[in-house]
């Protein structure tokens, strides 16, 4: 059980998006509010300056016209930083720096996933390897993106361009705690919107070969097993189980998931 002193961050961790598009409408119709009033006053300078220049008072004019351009030179300041950061947004590396990527070539990204267009998208990033730091609205990454599609040749790609597998940058706000803790799930929808091939629809509580093939990919290539959550200590043979123990059927497949997880666990 989550203890009553994890109450606040477990809540933000499941209600994420809805608090951090709240905060966003917030603080974007204050700035609406002070760069209106700001304006106001801008103008009403300018209009007392002009009297002023009228009457030949030309100094305390000339210092009304510059403070009624700063609100003018602020606000284009302003959404000249807005409209760079919306097509190069930054993005920490694992080595904690930042990388600048570009827009532009994540969606030519999304595009060639949507195509499968698996060279083109290995000759993407060979031009562009910040792309393995990108993240969506839900930050998921490339590399997250082909484990949740249960996609090796993406995953492949990923991390033959330096993508690492529970990288810190990259799980730090996520509102779960590792790669392969929510395996199962089909979040990755959120990585390219609308695009939801026929493959992403698993059966509830139903084990593939593709789903074992995948895990253990990761784990092959670094993908923790055992990890920390609000309630404590958990592992992927917790969720392999929890995921089998969703139908009422233990099939063969499913054992062989279950002994495999707890064999690396």
């Amino acid at each position: 059980m989550t203890s009553g002193a994890n109450v606040p961050l477990q809540y933000f961790r499941d209600n994420r998006d809805s608090i951090m598009a709240f905060a966003g409408m917030f603080l974007g119709v204050v700035f609406i509010i002070i760069i209106i009033t700001a304006f106001v006053i801008a103008f009403i300078e300018l209009i007392i300056g002009i009297i002023l220049m009228c009457k030949k008072k030309k100094v305390p004019a000339i210092i009304l016209f510059v403070l009624s351009a700063i609100p003018g030179v602020v606000a284009t300041g302003f959404i000249v930083f807005a409209v760079c950061s919306t097509l190069f947004p930054k993005y920490e590396t694992y080595n904690g720096k930042e990388v600048m990527v570009s827009m532009r070539a994540v969606r030519n990204m999304k595009t060639l996933i949507k195509e499968n267009d698996m060279d083109g998208l290995d000759e993407l990033l060979d031009k562009h390897p910040e792309l393995i730091y990108y993240q969506d609205n839900n930050h998921e990454t490339l590399l997250e993106y082909g484990l949740h599609d249960r996609n090796v040749e993406i995953m492949e790609i990923a991390l033959d361009h330096g993508a690492e597998f529970d990288a810190e940058p990259t799980f730090r706000y996520l509102r779960y705690d590792c790669s392969l803790d929510h395996f199962f799930d089909d979040e990755y929808w959120f990585f390219i919107p609308g695009y939801e091939p026929d493959q992403s629809k698993l059966t509830e509580g139903e084990t593939t070969d593709e789903m074992i093939e995948t895990a253990r990919f990761a784990v092959d290539h670094g993908a923790s097993t055992v990890w920390s959550r609000q309630i404590g200590r958990w592992t992927l043979a917790d969720s392999v189980e929890n995921w089998i123990n969703r139908d009422s059927f233990i099939s063969d497949k499913d054992r062989e998931f279950l002994d495999y997880a707890r064999s690396v666990s």
